[in-house]
């Protein structure tokens, strides 16, 4: 992968500096909340549990297990959003960003929500997403380039055969037309200029 390969272009650093508001704002809500996000629906992610483990999830798949996924999927977004900023030769800053406003979140519950847990699991957890969010961003950088260069390159081709087919030499000419007919035609036309 060449530098401009992972460049990230006007366009992706717009898309990322929308969805880094939007994205700001969500984490801030859940993040802050002054009770667990989940705690009302605890009954209902429970009877989801058991229906899992009924269709063959394994039952070491429980709550804790869940919430450490969900952590990582939830800071997926962090390193994406990075990397389409900064671009993918960068990608690292991604989890870096990831990694310590993950510590950042966990230390303000700590301090000053008393209902709220901090632990050093989520910090893991949103590290490892962030991680895979850059990864996600390096790739899609790279796909949008891929794409750019395969059309360009339809486009040249597209050109280059209008120019020769638009090009004065490249006119037939009547002995050309013989070079271009089949055999059979060629046979035809010699009896036919007999007669």
């Amino acid at each position: 992968m060449t530098r401009a390969t992972l460049r990230a272009s006007r366009a992706s650093r717009t898309i990322a500096i929308v969805a880094l508001a939007l994205y700001g704002l969500a984490v801030a809500l859940v993040a802050f909340w002054p009770s667990p996000v989940d705690q009302g629906a605890r009954p209902l992610i429970n009877r989801g549990l058991a229906l899992l483990h009924r269709r063959r999830v394994p039952e070491s798949f429980d709550y804790n297990a869940l919430e450490f996924t969900a952590n990582i999927a939830f800071f997926v977004p962090m390193g994406l959003i990075v990397v389409l900023l900064v671009g993918g030769r960068r990608w690292w800053l991604g989890v870096l960003v990831g990694m310590s406003g993950s510590v950042a979140v966990e230390l303000g519950q700590h301090f000053f929500l008393p209902s709220r847990f901090a632990t050093v699991d989520d910090v893991i957890a949103n590290t490892a997403g962030a991680l895979v969010g850059s990864i996600v961003g390096v790739i899609a950088l790279w796909m949008r380039r891929s794409s750019r260069v395969a059309r360009r390159r339809a486009r040249l081709q597209r050109r280059r055969s209008r120019d020769r087919l638009g090009d004065p030499s490249r006119i037939s000419t009547p002995d050309d037309a013989w070079s271009d007919s089949s055999d059979g035609e060629r046979a035809h036309a010699s009896v036919m200029t007999r007669r």
